[in-house]
């Protein structure tokens, strides 16, 4: 079940303006095996810099 979508804010910090809160822009989930792994594609709404992170499919969302 894919628990991230697009236009979701996430708790991760922003590496240039220190934000807290960042924007999911785009959702990619891919397959290991048994597992799946989302690319989270977001960007902070304070000063517009992108980032991507890792997420495992059982990682609670705040």
């Amino acid at each position: 079940m894919n628990q991230y979508h697009k236009g979701q804010t996430i708790q991760k910090r922003c590496v240039s303006c220190f934000n807290d809160r960042m924007k999911i822009i785009k959702v990619r989930e891919h397959h290991l095996n048994e597992k799946s792994i989302y690319v989270l594609y977001t960007q902070c709404p304070e000063c517009r810099a992108d980032a991507i992170k890792l997420a495992p499919e059982d990682l609670q969302v705040s």
